[in-house]
C-alpha cells in the first residue's frame, strides 16, 4: 500500500529505518551478497555477439560481453554509490562486460549536446520526466527496439502509461517526502500542515530549487482547492500556488542537491523540508535529530533510462534497459536503494518500503506526477516566479 502517514524517525529501532550507516544492514546484503544471491539477469547481444532473445533470469543464458565497456551516466552522490554497489557488479557479473559509471547532475544533457552526434559522452543515460522531455525534443536519444527489451512488458502499466516509453525505459524513481526535526513538538504528516503556526514560528522550511516543479505540485496538493494538483493546470490558479508557497510556507531554504538540505538543518536556517523519499530514506540516520513522513498525497519522479544517439553500444544498451527492467534486479536493488522500482512482480526490500511506494497502477496514480510538456510551456513565467520568491525571502 502507498503511504499512510507513517513517520521515519532516525531514532527509531525498526529495521525499516535506516540511513547511510545502517541501510545495508537492515537490509542484509552488500554487494557480495547480491552478486550470490542472484540468477542470472542478462539478455542477449551488445556490441558484442550472440543473437538470441534470453531474457533476464535465466540461467546461463544471454550474451558474452567480456572486453566490451558500456558508459552509463548517472545521478550523482549516494544513488550513484548505490548503483555501484550494486548494479554494476551484478550487470558485470552476469555478462562479462563492464559498466563506466558516469555522474552527472543539471549538465546530463548539456554533455550530450555539446558532443559530436558520433561522440556521445555516454551510451546511456539517466532522466527524469522534464530532461525525458528535453532530450527527445532535441533528438539526443535513440528510439528502443522493444524486442531487445522484453521486461518492458512487466512494469506496472501506469508507468508505460503516463509517459512514452518509446525512447526510455521507467525503471525506477522517488516520491516526494517531508523532512521535519524531530526535536520539535510537531510532527507533520501532510504538505498543507506546513502552513500551520508552528511550522510559521519555527526557523522555516526548505525546498528543491533546481527541479522546483516538485514542490511546485507539493503546494497545489497543499492547497486541496482541485483535485490532486490539479491548480498546476488551471489557467486561474496556477499562479496562486506559487502566493500559497510563498505567505504559507515560510520559505528559508533554497537547495540545489540533498547536501544542501541537511547543510541547512545543521546550520539551524530551516526546521522542515521538501526533499526525495529515496535519497531522504538512505541518508536521514545519520541525523539523529531528524525525521521524515510520506505524505498520503505527493508529487515525485520516474527515472527513464535512454540510449544516447550516437552510440556504438546500441545493443548492449538495450540489453543492459532489459536488466534494469527485470524483477530479480529491482528486487536486489532495493535491498541498498529504498527507491520506487516499476517492474510488478519485484519485491521491496521491508514492510516499510512496500507500504510507502507504490506497487501497482491505482497507487501510483495517487502520486501528482508533473506534465513536463505544460511545464515546459509555462518555464519562463513559472521560473521567474520562483526566482522573485527566493529574491525576496528571508
Amino acid at each position: 500500500m502507498c503511504a499512510k502517514h507513517d513517520h521515519f524517525n532516525s531514532k527509531s529501532t525498526d529495521s525499516s529505518v535506516c540511513g547511510r550507516r545502517q541501510f545495508l544492514t537492515a537490509a542484509g546484503v552488500g554487494a557480495t551478497g547480491i552478486l550470490a544471491g542472484c540468477t542470472s539477469l542478462a539478455s542477449n547481444e551488445g556490441g558484442g555477439s550472440s543473437e538470441g532473445g534470453a531474457t533476464a533470469g535465466e540461467a546461463d543464458s544471454g550474451p558474452d560481453f567480456s572486453g566490451e565497456t558500456l558508459r552509463v551516466m548517472v545521478w550523482s552522490g549516494n544513488y550513484a554509490d548505490r548503483f555501484e554497489q550494486t548494479i554494476k557488479p551484478m550487470y558485470e557479473e552476469k555478462t562479462g562486460g563492464r559498466l563506466q559509471v558516469n555522474r552527472g547532475w543539471n549538465e546530463i544533457l548539456a554533455q550530450i549536446r555539446s558532443a559530436p552526434e558520433d561522440e556521445p559522452p555516454f551510451d546511456v543515460t539517466i532522466t527524469e520526466g522534464y530532461f525525458y522531455l528535453l532530450g527527445r525534443n532535441d533528438d539526443l536519444f535513440l528510439p528502443l527496439r522493444k524486442e531487445n527489451i522484453p521486461n518492458l512488458t512487466e512494469a506496472i502499466d501506469y508507468y508505460t502509461d503516463f509517459r512514452t516509453t518509446e525512447y526510455g525505459v521507467p525503471a525506477d524513481g522517488a516520491p516526494t517526502t517531508l523532512i521535519y526535526r524531530n526535536t520539535l513538538d510537531f510532527e507533520p504528516s501532510q504538505w498543507s500542515d506546513l502552513a500551520s503556526m508552528k511550522v510559521q514560528r519555527s526557523n522555516g522550511i526548505g525546498i528543491d530549487k533546481g527541479f522546483w516543479w516538485f514542490p511546485q505540485h507539493d503546494a497545489a496538493v497543499a492547497m486541496d482547492e482541485m483535485e490532486l494538483a490539479e491548480e498546476v493546470y488551471d489557467t486561474e490558479m496556477r499562479m496562486d500556488v506559487f502566493d500559497y508557497m510563498s505567505e504559507e510556507w515560510g520559505i528559508q531554504g533554497w537547495a540545489t542537491s540533498g547536501e544542501d538540505i541537511w547543510q541547512m538543518f545543521n546550520n539551524g536556517i530551516i526546521d522542515y523540508a521538501q526533499w526525495y523519499y529515496e535519497q531522504t530514506a538512505f541518508d536521514i540516520g545519520d541525523y539523529d535529530e531528524l525525521s521524515h513522513t510520506a505524505p498520503s498525497r505527493n508529487s515525485g519522479f520516474v527515472n527513464h533510462w535512454c540510449p544516447v544517439r550516437g552510440t556504438d553500444k546500441r545493443r548492449m544498451a538495450e540489453d543492459f534497459l532489459n536488466f534494469i527492467m527485470d524483477a530479480d534486479t529491482q528486487t536486489q536493488w532495493s535491498k541498498n536503494s529504498p527507491t520506487l522500482f516499476t517492474n510488478e512482480n519485484m519485491e521491496y526490500a521491508t514492510e516499510k518500503l512496500t507500504e510507502d511506494l507504490p506497487t501497482n497502477s491505482e497507487e501510483a496514480a495517487k502520486i501528482a506526477w508533473p506534465d513536463f510538456s505544460y511545464v515546459n510551456s509555462n518555464f519562463e513565467m513559472f521560473s521567474d516566479r520562483i526566482s522573485k520568491m527566493e529574491a525576496n525571502s528571508g
